[in-house]
């Protein structure tokens, strides 16, 4: 049973259209910075800055994977997908982390492959400073701006591109630290040693993006609260008692509650239903984002010992 606010629909269109905006400022800020420090690294000699502007290059297809998402997750249900198509969303964060950790190694294997090479290595050019100031500049806004939509729209696949670009913020100001060391120093073998640090920046964030995206995928809940939300709003009704085999999963923003009640046992078939749509309506009107509550009407003081799955309100202790 599935009871949508009226402004359900306008407030999911408004939300993808917001992705998709974030997703196409995303491919084209990243598309300007990578041709800007690829070709600055190739004439000033700065195989860090090539590096870098390689990073930005797969920053456009991970916009381009968010921007696809937006499109699917906005499709209603199927014959196929009978709960939709939220965890499309979840599925390209999962795919974001895997494009993440694969230009990783290959800028690792590069790196280790330039430092055990016999040729010989020139100083960077001293203009590639400019081009690391405005990757930092560049990407700072990408982060801020792709951060501040994923919040508004609780998109975790926004926050999770808002997060590589903070990383890349980070790889910038380290390539910027590589290179004022390689020209105090006078060793350009640092500048490929800071492209080896990058890259295994690269891979240990995509290796934390992927276990983000496991729990919603694996049916889990990061915030357990939800569960004690839930309880509290059940025990409100009237005649009501002892939540239990309570089961939360998340589907991409959206949360769907499968649980069972306990009534009086003379109540009829009809009375009963009454009041578990109380309790439905209740848990939709006082917690965000219910998109549905599937609820079995049992008497008091029934007893199924062989069914221990699910939360119950006696035995919950987390969310605190």
């Amino acid at each position: 049973m599935v009871v949508q606010k009226n402004n359900g629909i306008g407030k999911t269109e408004a939300r993808v259209k917001d992705i998709r905006k974030a997703s196409i400022v995303g491919i084209a800020g990243n598309a300007i910075l990578s041709a800007a420090k690829i070709g600055a690294g190739l004439v000033g000699g700065s195989y860090a800055l090539i590096s870098d502007g390689i990073d930005s290059a797969t920053d456009i297809i991970t916009s381009i994977v968010t921007l696809y998402a937006s499109r699917i997750v906005n499709q209603p249900p199927d014959e196929n997908h009978p709960y939709g198509h939220g965890r499309a969303e979840t599925l390209a964060t999962k795919v974001l982390s895997f494009i993440i950790f694969f230009t990783g190694a290959q800028l690792a294997f590069s790196a280790v492959k330039d430092l055990f090479s016999d040729k010989s290595r020139v100083v960077p050019d001293t203009m590639v400073i400019y081009f690391i100031l405005l990757s930092i500049f560049g990407k700072l806004f990408l982060a801020l701006y792709k951060y501040k939509i994923g919040k508004r729209t609780d998109s975790s696949m926004l926050i999770a591109d808002a997060k590589n670009m903070r990383n890349d913020v980070v790889i910038s100001l380290s390539v910027l630290t590589g290179l004022i060391f390689t020209f105090i120093l006078n060793l350009p073998v640092l500048d490929t040693v800071t492209a080896l640090l990058i890259s295994l920046w690269i891979m240990k964030s995509a290796f934390g993006l992927f276990l983000e995206t496991s729990v919603e995928l694996m049916d889990g809940l990061e915030d357990k609260s939800i569960y004690r939300k839930v309880f509290d709003a059940t025990c409100s009704v009237k005649g009501v008692r002892n939540p239990h085999k309570t089961r939360i999963r998340k589907m991409n923003t959206k949360y769907i509650v499968d649980m069972e009640i306990e009534v009086d046992g003379s109540l009829s078939v009809k009375e009963g239903h009454k009041k578990a749509v109380e309790v439905q309506h209740c848990i939709q009107n006082q917690i965000d984002n219910i998109y549905d509550v599937i609820i079995h009407v049992e008497p008091f003081g029934n007893e199924e010992t062989t069914e221990t799955y699910g939360l119950s309100k006696k035995n919950f202790n987390g969310g605190k």
